[in-house]
């Protein structure tokens, strides 16, 4: 397993979350390149849930006809995903892929590597003016010896919730202590949330 920019990789599978097609529809053409980028390195990209922004008409079937074309293309569904065919988690060997909203199936639960979105983590680094958030990957280590790891929203448009300042959203963030968990910016760079 390796990060890679603002995605992760599992040999040749390639995993991104939360593009939030549509939220910001001038920008979509972008997102769509940078996955498609990303598409080029993989034999498989799996999207772990939010492609599109609920509500919002984004491209989200433009992105699935040019990504589907570069590689074969796994969507899990997220909690934005209304009307989109995905799968509810999937399990690749010893990984366990799910968005992060709601509970994954018993057999992807029990996976050694849990990977998920939903939450977009960040930090907030202070500077001489104030200060700003960072998207931010996060891994650390759960019940019987698991490992968990966040992936950043990889539409840098999002509201990213700062994990130093404030508890993410999802039922992971809920049961157990993330601030025990390693930051990782996007350059590799490990931080401490405490």
């Amino acid at each position: 397993m390796r990060l890679y920019r603002d995605s992760l990789f599992i040999g040749r599978k390639a995993v991104i979350s939360d593009l939030h097609l549509g939220l910001l529809r001038f920008y979509d053409r972008s997102l769509i390149e940078r996955a498609k980028d990303v598409a080029e390195k993989a034999e498989t990209l799996i999207v772990a849930g939010d492609l599109r922004h609920m509500g919002k008409r984004g491209r989200h079937e433009d992105f699935i006809n040019e990504v589907g074309e570069i590689t074969e293309l796994i969507l899990i569904r997220g909690n934005h995903d209304i009307g989109i065919k995905a799968e509810k988690s999937i399990r690749i060997g010893k990984y366990g892929i799910f968005h992060g909203h709601a509970v994954p199936d018993e057999d992807v639960w029990d996976a050694r590597y849990l990977i998920f979105g939903h939450a977009h983590p960040a930090v907030f680094l202070r500077d001489s003016v104030g200060g700003y958030r960072e998207r931010v990957f996060l891994s650390g280590e759960i019940e019987d010896n698991k490992r968990v790891v966040v992936l950043p929203a990889f539409n840098d448009l999002c509201a990213s919730t700062a994990v130093n300042l404030d508890r993410p959203a999802g039922f992971m963030f809920r049961r157990y202590d993330y601030k025990k968990w390693n930051v990782i910016l996007l350059d590799g760079t490990i931080l401490s949330i405490d």
